[in-house]
C-alpha cells in the first residue's frame, strides 16, 4: 500500500489531488495546517508526501527538513499557486523530490507523484534485503519481499496475512531483520495459547504479593520487547477484552504489572499476523474496528504455495537441503516424476505441508539419494495415483482437454497452466454470477472467497456482479459496485 499525506489549506485543491492520485494501492490523508500535519506524520508513515509552500500558520518549507528525518524518508513534492525561482531552489535544497505550480495540468501532477514513486522503488530495491529463509522468485512473491522491505524500514504497525502454513512467522522476523530494532528483542506471542486467567500476568508481568504465589517479581513478556519488536501470531484469537488493553498499549505505549500502582513505558514495533479476513470480523463484531485500524498501517498479503509455480520446487530444495544437514544425511534430491506431482499438488496446508511431506519422507529413505512418489505418504501416493489412474481411462476427459489445448505448438507447463487456471476462474466465476442473482452476500456464501478475493477476479475478468464491467471505473475500483 502506498500512503500519500497531503499539507494544504485548499480544500477543494487537496480533495482534487487525492482523487488523482487515488486507486486500489493508494491510500491519501489530508492536513490543512502545520500543526494537523506535524500530528498526522506523527502517528503514521507515508511514502510521499504533498507540501504547499503557503500555509495559514506558517511557510511549509519549514516543514521540510523534519519531512525528510522522518523514519520513513518519505519523497517531497514541494506545490505552490505562483511559480517563484527562488522558491523552487529553496525547495530542492530542502530536500524535495520536485516543485510544481498547483495550475499545472492533472496529468502533470500524476506524473511527479508516478516518478517520485519510482525513484523511490528504485531507491528502496538498490538496498539490501535480509530474506530470513525466504525462498522464491515469483513475481508475486519478488512484490511482497519489496513491500516488506519497505515497511520495515519505517516505524509502521504491520499485518500478514495469509493462509495457514504460508510462512507468516518468516516474513514477520524478515521485517524486524530489516529493521533498524534488528539488533533488539524480538518477541513472539502466540495469541491462540493465550490463557484468559494467567494472561495479564504473563503479558504485563506483576510484583511481589500482586496475588497467591507471587513471591517476587516478575517481568512480563511485553517488557522484553522493550526498543525491539513484538510479534502477535493470529492476532484475531484474541478475545475482545484482550483487544481492549492491546488497543489501550497501542495508543498510549504504557501499562501497568499487576500489583503496582505505575505505568511503565515501552517502545516497541507491532507486527501481527493472521490467516483469517480481519475485515469480515470486524463486519462480524468479533474484533474491534479501531484495533484493525491501528494494526493495519501497512499490509503483507502472502500467496498460497499452489500460486507460486515454479517456486514450489525452489522451496523444497531449500527445505530438502537443511532437513538433510540437520538430520547428518547426504544430499538427496527430488526424481522427475516427483517435481511434476508437487507442481500439480494443490498444497492446501501450504509451506508447513510441503515441509512435513519431505521430512516423511527422508525419514523413510534416510540412505536414498533420490526421493521418488513411491516414499510419499500413503494419503498423497493414492491421490497421485488416482489422478494418473482417471486421466487414463476416461476418455470424455481426455476428449476435453483436447478440445480446450490451445491452439498452435504446445508452449511451456507454466504457460500451459495458466491458461487452464484462467478457463476453471472464468467459467466459475460466470457460474457463480448466475448462481447468486447478482447478490455480494450471496456470491460470497457461495464461493467462500473473501470479499477481495472476488473483486481480485471480478476486475481479473472485467465481470461484476451487477453485470457492468469491472475495473473500468473510479467507482469499480472501490468496489462500489458492491
Amino acid at each position: 500500500m502506498t500512503r500519500v499525506c497531503i499539507i494544504d489549506d485548499d480544500e477543494f485543491f487537496a480533495r482534487l489531488l487525492a482523487s488523482l492520485l487515488s486507486g486500489p494501492e493508494v491510500e491519501t490523508a489530508v492536513a490543512c495546517d502545520m500543526a494537523q500535519a506535524d500530528s498526522l506524520l506523527a502517528d503514521s508513515d507515508f511514502d510521499v508526501v504533498f507540501l504547499d509552500v503557503r500555509l495559514p500558520d506558517g511557510n511549509g518549507l519549514d516543514l521540510a527538513p523534519k519531512i525528510k528525518e522522518l523514519p520513513s524518508a518519505p519523497e517531497l513534492i514541494i506545490m505552490t499557486g505562483l511559480g517563484d525561482p527562488d522558491g523552487a531552489e529553496l525547495a530542492i535544497r530542502s530536500g524535495a523530490w520536485d516543485y510544481i505550480q498547483k495550475t499545472g495540468t492533472p496529468e502533470g501532477l500524476q506524473l511527479s507523484f508516478k516518478r517520485a514513486l519510482e525513484f523511490r522503488r528504485n531507491k528502496e530495491s538498490a538496498q539490501p534485503v535480509e530474506r530470513r529463509g525466504i525462498v522464491g522468485q515469483s513475481p508475486r512473491l519478488v512484490e511482497v519481499i519489496r513491500q516488506m522491505a519497505t515497511a520495515a524500514r519505517s516505524s509502521a504497525n504491520v499485518l500478514i496475512l495469509g493462509e495457514t502454513g504460508t510462512g507468516k512467522e518468516g516474513l514477520a522476523r524478515a521485517v524486524h531483520a530489516n529493521s533498524p530494532r534488528r539488533s533488539k528483542n524480538y518477541v513472539v506471542v502466540d495469541c491462540a495459547s493465550l490463557h484468559e486467567a494467567l494472561v495479564g500476568s504473563d503479558l504485563f508481568g506483576h510484583r511481589k504479593g500482586a496475588f497467591t504465589g507471587a513471591v517476587s517479581d516478575k517481568a512480563g513478556v511485553l517488557q522484553r520487547a522493550d526498543g525491539g519488536t513484538l510479534f502477535l501470531d493470529e492476532i484475531s484469537e484474541l478475545s475482545l477484552e484482550l483487544q481492549k488493553s492491546f488497543l489501550r498499549l497501542l495508543e498510549t505505549r504504557t501499562f501497568r504489572p499487576l500489583g503496582d500502582t505505575r505505568e511503565v513505558r515501552l517502545d516497541f514495533r507491532l507486527v501481527c499476523a493472521s490467516n483469517k479476513s480481519l475485515a469480515d470480523m470486524v463486519a462480524a463484531g468479533t474484533f474491534r474496528e479501531d484495533l484493525y485500524y491501528r494494526i493495519r498501517a501497512a499490509v503483507l498479503q502472502l500467496p498460497p504455495l499452489r500460486e507460486l509455480g515454479d517456486d514450489v520446487l525452489l522451496i523444497a530444495a531449500h527445505h530438502l537441503e537443511r532437513i538433510c544437514r540437520d538430520s547428518g544425511l547426504g544430499q538427496k534430491t527430488l526424481s522427475r516424476e516427483l517435481k511434476a506431482f508437487f507442481l500439480e499438488y494443490g498444497w492446501p496446508g501450504n509451506v508447513r505441508e510441503l515441509i512435513h511431506v519431505l521430512e516423511a519422507m527422508v525419514a523413510s529413505a534416510p540412505d536414498q539419494e533420490m526421493l521418488v512418489p513411491a516414499l510419499l505418504p500413503q494419503e498423497l501416493r493414492i491421490q497421485m495415483l488416482r489422478a494418473r489412474v482417471g486421466r487414463t481411462n476416461n476418455p470424455d476427459a481426455c476428449a476435453r482437454q483436447e478440445q480446450t489445448a490451445p491452439a498452435g505448438p504446445l508452449g511451456s507447463w507454466n504457460e500451459y497452466k495458466k491458461q487452464e487456471q484462467e478457463r476453471v476462474e472464468l467459467a466459475y466465476l460466470d457460474d457463480l454470477i448466475r448462481a447468486s442473482g447478482g447478490e455480494l452476500k450471496r456470491a460470497l456464501a457461495i464461493s467462500g472467497l473473501s470479499p477481495s478475493r472476488l473483486y481480485g477476479l471480478l476486475s481479473k475478468y472485467g465481470r461484476s456482479l451487477g453485470g457492468k464491467s469491472a475495473g473500468r471505473s473510479n467507482a469499480a475500483r472501490k468496489g462500489q459496485d458492491f
